[in-house]
């Protein structure tokens, strides 16, 4: 008897959360129509049948997640809303009714809201293995993989009824961990498709260490042009300042990749060209190359529509050094695509006081020393934080720079694993020595 009563008692406050208690007002139609317009993994867009052209009639939608009423949304002036902080890959129950002047209109009937799964992947063992998150009402998934984010080829695989699906060379001839792939879940419902969701297998910024050093001179042009040339997003470069004022792409303060022992420090724009780099991964595969300036980079890589992350090693770096690069910038409206930074603190203090956009560099032995950085970084308003990769790294250290509104990479993440695991964590970009796009 009494487990009787609890059910009707559990019943009784379900069907409240939809109940009207207040009488619908004369003349205000009952909305007939819901439909979902759009789905992302946390979020759903929904449009309704208009009622009015009246700009005094509002809107009220309520959401429920089909136990209990969670939440109202008042005063809606359109009759389109996107519904934001839902769950990935889930079904919401939503009612809606118009009111005007006080006087409100009869709920709508229920409608059915699905949100997107989250789909993520990992490489293993030379197989991609593609995981999503559970939709409620979905009886099986197909999944289309789509070569190098090319729609019109592609493989499907259909009807799968667990919620991960491995994928290897047999199912995808020439499958490999340097190609491009975007997996596609399609979760349908007894024959019928609900929201799919998609994951890049590449959905991170890559930023070339050095340029692509992998296969040219590193701190090269023709270094660059091959990052630029093979898809990369941006690259990352060393500096210092020449005795004449001069300021020069190079890692060494030494001239090591010139082949003598002259500092850097005592070059004049006059002396550059007396220092040919002979030094390098494929030298005699390139014309001959010479430090270049750091205005020639950020020309070109304005030119090339990239990103760039500028390494101040020079502690000596003068003032008039740090405003011609300020100048550079501005020269060629890179002032969101250009960051410089440096593991000292001073330096950084005086990369922000030069207007530049600024990155705090940081190579942390444990969690703490990671909140530290971020905090540290926000507080000193930089805009940038790159640790070298480590296992303190995870989605709500990411989360917590994000909410700082801090951009976060690592550097020398060199295996695809590790980065895939760095994307998935929510990581903007990584510095990699690795060539990782097709």
């Amino acid at each position: 008897m009494k487990r009787k009563l609890s059910i009707i008692l559990a019943v009784l406050i379900l069907t409240s959360t939809f109940t009207v208690f207040s009488a619908s007002a004369k003349g205000i139609k009952k909305i007939g129509q819901i439909e979902q317009i759009s789905s992302k993994t946390d979020s759903a867009k929904v449009k309704w049948s208009k009622i009015s052209s009246s700009k005094s009639l509002k809107y009220e939608l309520k959401l429920s997640n089909g136990k209990s009423a969670k939440r109202t949304y008042k005063n809606i002036s359109k009759n389109t809303y996107k519904i934001t902080k839902l769950n990935p890959g889930k079904t919401y129950l939503i009612k809606v009714r118009a009111k005007k002047n006080g006087a409100v209109g009869k709920w709508s009937n229920i409608f059915k809201v699905t949100t997107t799964p989250k789909v993520t992947y990992k490489w293993s063992g030379g197989k991609l293995k593609a995981s999503w998150t559970k939709v409620k009402d979905a009886t099986s998934y197909n999944m289309r993989i789509e070569l190098n984010s090319n729609k019109k080829k592609y493989i499907r695989i259909k009807n799968i009824t667990s919620t991960n699906y491995t994928i290897s060379k047999d199912n995808l001839s020439g499958l490999s961990l340097n190609k491009v792939y975007r997996i596609v879940v399609l979760p349908y419902k007894n024959g019928e498709k609900l929201f799919s969701g998609s994951s890049l297998t590449r959905d991170i910024e890559i930023t070339g260490h050095r340029g692509r050093m992998d296969i040219a001179p590193e701190n090269t042009m023709a270094s660059f042009e091959e990052a630029y040339k093979s898809g990369y997003d941006s690259v990352e470069a060393d500096f210092w300042e020449t005795r004449s004022g001069e300021i020069l792409i190079c890692h060494n303060q030494s001239l090591t990749m010139c082949d003598t022992p002259a500092s850097i420090k005592d070059l004049t724009a006059a002396t550059i060209k007396n220092y040919p780099v002979v030094k390098g991964k494929n030298i005699n595969s390139y014309s001959t190359q010479y430090l270049p300036t750091i205005a020639q980079l950020i020309k070109s890589v304005s030119e090339w529509k990239m990103r760039l992350y500028l390494h101040l090693k020079d502690s000596k770096m003068t003032d008039k050094g740090l405003k011609k690069i300020y100048n550079t910038i501005k020269k060629y409206k890179m002032d969101s695509k250009v960051t410089v930074f440096s593991s000292s603190k001073s330096a950084l203090e005086r990369i922000v006081k030069a207007k530049i956009r600024a990155g705090f560099l940081d190579i942390p032995n444990s969690k703490k020393d990671i909140t530290n950085a971020l905090s540290y970084a926000k507080k000193k308003s930089a805009k940038v934080v790159i640790f070298k990769f480590n296992k303190y790294m995870s989605s709500d250290l990411i989360s917590n720079a994000h909410s700082k509104k801090l951009k976060i990479g690592c550097y020398n993440v060199s295996d695809v694993n590790t980065a895939s695991d760095f994307s998935n964590m929510g990581a903007d970009f990584l510095i990699t020595n690795k060539y990782f796009l097709k």
